[in-house]
C-alpha cells in the first residue's frame, strides 16, 4: 500500500494553508490517486524507506527527533500538494462526467486563459521545486539525526558527482538541489562522454573552470531535451514559455525545448574548445618542462674504449 502523508478526514482542513494561494475545497478522494503517483515518484529522491518514516514522523532520531521529524513531514506535505496540483490542473479545468467531457464554466464563472493556465502550471512547478529543496537541504543540514538519509543510495550518489550545485550556479544560474537529483544520471552522462574523454579525472583540478564551464552547459542541453518538463529548473522553463509565447503556430513543444537547447549547445561547444586548447596548452608546458630538466651528459670514455689512445 502506497503511503500517503494527508488524513482524509482533516485533509482540506489541514492542507489548505500550506497549498500556495489555492481556495482547497477538493475532496481528499478527488487527489488521492494523484497524490499516491507523486508519492511513488519521491522514492527515487529518498528512498522508499525514508519517505515513509518521514510520513510516519519516524525518520529522525536523537533528542529533538520530534521537532526535526514535524518539520521534514511539513516540507514533504508542501511539496507534495504543488506537484499533485500541477499534474492535477487538467482535471480542475475539466469536468468529467459519465455524459462525457466538459469545460466547466457557469454565469459567474469561466475557465482561464492559455497564458493564465502555463502562469499557474509554473507557480505550482515552482513552489513544489522550493519546498522540495527545503527537505533535502533541511536533511543535509541534520544528516546525523537521519540516518536513512545518510547512509542512503541517492545521498551517497549526489556526494559522489564530479560537479556540485554551485558549478551550475555560477555558470548557468541554476541552485536548486533537487536539479541534482533530477539531472544526476546525465551529470553522469556527459562527464564520461564529454570530460573523461578529454583527460583524466586526476587533472580536472588544474583546469577545473574550464572543464566544469562546459559541463554546465552541456548537462542543461541534454537536460532541456530529455526531462520531463516539471524537473527542469525554473530558468529553463522559463525560457521554453518565452519561446512558446512567441509562437502563434502552435509548432510542437519538442520543437521549441529542442529550440532552447540549441541555444546551450551552441554555448557548451565554443566551451568544449577552449577547453581543447587548455589541454594542449598543457601538454605543451610539460613537455617544455620534461625538455628543460633533461640535461645532457657526455659518456665517459675510458680506456677500454676501441678509439681511445
Amino acid at each position: 500500500m502506497i503511503k500517503i502523508p494527508f488524513e482524509k478526514s482533516t485533509f482540506a482542513r489541514e492542507m489548505k494553508p500550506k497549498i500556495s494561494g489555492n481556495n482547497l475545497t477538493l475532496e481528499f478522494d478527488n487527489l488521492q490517486s494523484t497524490l499516491a503517483k507523486i508519492a511513488v515518484e519521491f522514492y527515487d529522491f529518498f528512498s522508499k524507506n525514508l519517505y515513509e518514516k518521514i510520513v510516519e514522523k519516524t525518520a529522525a532520531e536523537g533528542e529533538h527527533s520530534a521537532e526535526l521529524n514535524a518539520h521534514a513531514l511539513d516540507y514533504l506535505q508542501r511539496s507534495m500538494l504543488h506537484f499533485a496540483l500541477y499534474q492535477h490542473v487538467i482535471y480542475l479545468i475539466a469536468n468529467i462526467g459519465n455524459d462525457g467531457i466538459t469545460v466547466k464554466k457557469s454565469d459567474d464563472k469561466t475557465t482561464i486563459f492559455k497564458y493564465q493556465q502555463d502562469q499557474l502550471e509554473n507557480k505550482l512547478i515552482s513552489d513544489a521545486w522550493f519546498w522540495l529543496n527545503r527537505l533535502i537541504a533541511f536533511l543535509n543540514e541534520n544528516a546525523e539525526n537521519f540516518p536513512d538519509w545518510q547512509n542512503s543510495e541517492q545521498k551517497k550518489q549526489a556526494d559522489e558527482l564530479p560537479v556540485a550545485i554551485s558549478d551550475f550556479k555560477k555558470w548557468v544560474g541554476i541552485s536548486d538541489d533537487a536539479f541534482m537529483l533530477f539531472a544526476r544520471w546525465i551529470i553522469r552522462e556527459v562527464w564520461e562522454e564529454c570530460v573523461l574523454s578529454r583527460i583524466s579525472a586526476d587533472k580536472i583540478e588544474e583546469i577545473k573552470d574550464n572543464a566544469m564551464r562546459p559541463l554546465c552547459y552541456e548537462v542543461v542541453a541534454r537536460v532541456c531535451k530529455r526531462l520531463a518538463y516539471y524537473c527542469l529548473p525554473e530558468p529553463i522553463r522559463l525560457d521554453i514559455n518565452n519561446e512558446m509565447g512567441k509562437n502563434h503556430n502552435a509548432q510542437a513543444d519538442t520543437y521549441i525545448r529542442e529550440k532552447v537547447a540549441e541555444i546551450f549547445e551552441q554555448k557548451a561547444q565554443s566551451y568544449w574548445i577552449a577547453l581543447d586548447a587548455k589541454i594542449e596548452q598543457k601538454k605543451d608546458e610539460l613537455a617544455k618542462e620534461n625538455i628543460s630538466e633533461q640535461q645532457f651528459k657526455p659518456s665517459k670514455i675510458t680506456e677500454n674504449h676501441s678509439f681511445a689512445f
